[in-house]
């Protein structure tokens, strides 16, 4: 899964079985006292949350706990995705390669040349009319699955939604068939969604924020040194810390919001602040997770407009047509 981290800036993307064993290799040598090294084998995440601890004089282990956590929960993520949409992904595959099974199989079954069919004047047409519906689901099918797990579009306004389902609609509509104007009206169109409160990168800013406390600093310079480790969201921190050191009330919501209500609430009461923002981490990294599933769910229902309208009909068209073909030669003199 490839995600953005808020401006689009740091993609977050699952770590490699090398890397997971460079982190493992750092946490020992955090917890044995001993100094950082092969930095180059983490993740990006894992080393800006090294970066911060030792820019700050925080514990390193607990950071570098963190930044396992998070790569944790994002394999965890992926597999779901792997499992959830298996099934749909199988069941789309066999419809597009049946035909190419299906006809020359058949083909020996009945003793008839299902093959040569497709040489004839008809049978190319036939199968050019196929083939471009097989094209047209297998991409609706591709652009699908691929929507899983990415983060959600920046809601459109509905004039420009329905000005661009409309137009592609109706020139395909009306210069090809009506099955594909509707297919391409349910892949352009996007519904208006809410703000994710799980948008990635914005647990990362609360296990950065989380590190630097450790180190015995403030809230606003704690927020400031994890602006620094993550430009996507720099402004926002700058801003929070700046709220929170004036004693003012937060006037945006989201995540960034939970993050300053944590703040305020420990520096009400004097109590650390730390183990609360590693919580709002894991709850936003569940959140993120429980969104990509699901839309993993959603991918059977999804999957019956491309395969109703394009890999059926190009299924029953491209093996039917030989048959029938063959079967009227047999019957008519």
């Amino acid at each position: 899964m490839r995600t953005t981290n808020g401006a689009g800036t740091t993609p977050s993307v699952a770590a490699t079985p090398d890397q997971t064993v460079a982190l493992d290799v750092l946490r020992l040598h955090a917890a044995a006292g001993l100094p950082p090294r092969d930095l180059a084998g983490l993740t990006p995440r894992a080393r800006r949350s090294l970066a911060v601890a030792v820019a700050t004089g925080a514990p390193m282990l607990p950071a570098l706990d963190a930044a396992a956590a998070a790569q944790d929960d994002l394999v965890a993520t992926r597999r779901a995705i792997a499992v959830a949409s298996a099934q749909t992904k199988a069941v789309a595959g066999g419809l597009v390669a049946a035909p190419f099974v299906l006809v020359p199989f058949l083909g020996g079954i009945f003793e008839a040349d299902f093959v040569g069919f497709y040489a004839t004047s008809a049978g190319r047409v036939v199968g050019g009319l196929g083939l471009a519906l097989l094209a047209i689901g297998a991409y609706a099918v591709v652009r699908l699955v691929r929507r899983v797990g990415a983060p959600p579009p920046p809601p459109r306004s509905p004039a420009a939604r329905s000005l661009q389902a409309g137009v592609v609609g109706l020139v395909l509509g009306v210069a090809i068939a009506p099955p594909f104007g509707l297919l391409a009206g349910l892949l352009t169109w996007r519904r208006s969604r809410p703000a994710v409160v799980g948008r990635p990168g914005v647990d990362e800013a609360a296990d950065l924020t989380a590190t630097a406390l450790t180190a015995g600093i403030g809230p606003g310079e704690a927020l400031r040194v994890s602006a620094r480790h993550l430009p996507p969201h720099a402004a926002e921190l700058r801003g929070l810390a700046l709220e929170l050191e004036l004693g003012l009330a937060s006037d945006h919501g989201g995540p960034l919001a939970r993050l300053g209500a944590v703040l305020r609430a420990a520096t009400d009461v004097g109590a650390p602040a730390a183990p609360a923002l590693r919580r709002l981490a894991a709850e936003l990294r569940a959140d993120e997770r429980a969104r990509v599933l699901a839309a993993a769910e959603r991918l059977p229902a999804q999957l019956t407009f491309p395969t109703a309208l394009a890999l059926l009909p190009a299924t029953l068209l491209l093996v039917g047509a030989p048959i029938v073909q063959v079967g009227l030669q047999q019957v008519l003199p």
